[in-house]
């Protein structure tokens, strides 16, 4: 999966690292249209670090998240304006005050402060972006987003556990389904995967699937959540190109691993 794009657009981003807030407050939204993204993994045990390295690191923020020329597989990094992002971050503030799942447990996981929350205050977004292959120009594009600060319940597994599955609250049509597994291990520290498919039945009965997949990450007093989103129009079939999922641990692997190595 390697990048031919020799001059990054400013691609209209908004969302794109708050993919899975913007899955699970998008069904607030009582439009037939409405969307969200899912998660695909199955896990128990929470997944943590013999030692997890909880120093702060001296470097800024902005320093600590993949840079251009870090992204595996030659991606291209853009770090995101904040302000390209504060519209999806007023919804999201703003969806967050509301009864959104008709399961509590669904209900308390999508008015959970994320770490989009900060996107455009004390925290930094970036985008990697991917051409699907040399002859295929379909872009695949990543979001990563980092707090300097652990929030305690975005990094609680198994609040995302205890939802399974939930109607929308606003909308019927739509349907959450959650599951959670380990994150790719990295030394010094802790994470799970949280897949979140919502699917939406349409007028004529046909049924879509928007999932959302995010990594959840916590190491030198930092959070950071890696993600990805796609859609497919059979709920049985996953969206998730092998080559899109294997990009998403790999890009996991060298944030976790920047972060830990950072000074």
């Amino acid at each position: 999966m390697r990048l031919r794009t020799r001059n990054p657009r400013r691609v209209a981003i908004a969302g794109l690292a708050l993919v899975t807030a913007a899955a699970l407050t998008a069904c607030s939204s009582d439009s037939d249209d409405s969307e969200g993204s899912a998660s695909v993994d199955s896990t128990s045990e929470t997944e943590t670090s013999e030692a997890v390295d909880e120093s702060a690191p001296e470097a800024p923020l902005d320093q600590l998240i993949l840079a251009e020329g870090e992204a595996p597989g030659g991606g291209v990094v853009q770090v995101i304006e904040p302000d390209l992002l504060r519209e999806a971050v007023d919804k999201l503030v703003a969806d967050q005050g509301k009864k959104l799942m008709e399961d509590p447990a669904c209900d308390k996981v999508s008015r959970l402060e994320t770490v989009s929350n900060f996107a455009t205050s004390d925290g930094v977004t970036a985008a990697v972006r991917y051409k699907q292959s040399e002859e295929d120009e379909t872009e695949h594009r990543f979001g990563i987003g980092m707090v300097g600060q652990e929030l305690e319940e975005f990094m609680d597994r198994s609040l995302y556990e205890a939802c399974t599955s939930s109607r929308s609250a606003t909308n019927p049509n739509v349907e959450l389904v959650m599951t959670v597994s380990d994150a790719p291990a990295v030394e010094g520290a802790e994470g799970f995967r949280v897949t979140s498919d919502f699917i939406t039945t349409r007028p004529d009965g046909g049924r879509s699937l928007s999932r959302a997949v995010a990594i959840h990450g916590f190491a030198r007093d930092t959070t950071v959540s890696v993600e990805y989103a796609a859609r497919g129009d059979d709920p049985a079939a996953d969206p998730v190109l092998p080559t899109a999922a294997g990009a998403l641990d790999a890009i996991y692997n060298a944030q976790m691993t920047k972060l830990v190595d950072a000074e």
